[in-house]
């Protein structure tokens, strides 16, 4: 149980932080070429990206074909 606790927590982190990183965006006319919604799709997605690079440098597993 605790493990998915864990999980949940870091979905949470990866949500606020891709708010924040889209509200920068904004701020610097980002929102002039992409819709708000769309950017924080585009920060979360590469959150994740990088969320699971750490995971595979952490625990050692190699991530295979789209990843990197």
């Amino acid at each position: 149980m605790r493990r998915l606790e864990e999980i949940l927590e870091v979905a949470e982190i990866l949500d606020e932080t891709a708010d924040k990183i889209a509200t920068v965006l904004e701020r610097y006319g980002a929102d002039e070429l992409h819709p708000p919604e769309t950017l924080r799709e585009m920060a979360r997605y590469k959150l994740e990206l990088a969320a699971v690079d750490v995971a595979g440098l952490t625990f050692g597993a190699k991530i295979q074909r789209g990843w990197r």
